[in-house]
């Protein structure tokens, strides 16, 4: 039986760790467990501390002190460091995906699909966020968000509804869309991920 070749269109590049979405820094992960896991769990030994030092009645498990504490403080433990431990493995879900004719994207809990011919590569720009800061996101929508990681559906300050998916890096990817919304990305190289869907857009670019 003769093989049936595959026809489906395929990205050479789409392997290159160059393309892919940057994944969250340090400062993000300081941010994510400070709020999700320090602060309740010493909010809770403070509430605990300060109810003793009132003097007032307590209701204590099997009248034992030290174990209400172990109990409340380990229990606000258990639950904080699942949650962090979950969102942290969510921020790392940075995906990109390239094909002859549409951009797909993962990040965190959320997902955009691009029709490469509804970008505006004419428009697209590299933006540093600090001098250009009509592209911030402004208004979260339905997205994530904590000090230098952003995901999700954002109005930025220009009021276009972005797909947005940066971590703590300087140079960000505007790709402005002819429908609904724009893409603010944040990969490995932007310059270079431009450049390929700029190739793909030429009428040699799906060779």
């Amino acid at each position: 039986m003769t093989p049936v070749p595959d026809r489906r269109p395929h990205d050479r590049h789409l392997h290159d760790p160059s393309l892919q979405l940057a994944p969250p820094g340090e400062r993000a992960g300081f941010w994510l467990f400070a709020l999700t896991f320090a602060l309740p769990v010493l909010i809770t030994a403070g509430a605990i501390a300060a109810a003793v030092m009132g003097g007032g009645p307590l209701n204590l498990v099997q009248d034992s002190l030290a174990l209400t504490v172990a109990l409340t403080v380990g229990g606000i433990a258990v639950l904080c460091g699942a949650m962090w431990w979950g969102l942290a493995r969510l921020m790392r879900r940075q995906a990109l995906e390239l094909s002859a004719d549409v951009l797909e994207l993962r990040s965190s809990f959320y997902r955009c699909r691009m029709p490469l011919a509804e970008l505006e590569l004419d428009q697209a720009r590299l933006v540093d966020l600090d001098e250009r800061t009509e592209y911030r996101p402004a208004v979260k929508a339905n997205g994530f968000s904590i000090p230098g990681f952003r995901s999700g559906w954002f109005l930025l300050r220009n009021r276009r509804r972005t797909f947005v998916a940066i971590a703590d890096g300087r140079r960000k990817l505007w790709l402005p869309g002819s429908g609904k919304h724009d893409l603010l990305l944040e990969p490995r190289d932007p310059a270079a991920l431009l450049e390929r869907l700029r190739e793909l857009a030429s009428p040699s670019g799906q060779r």
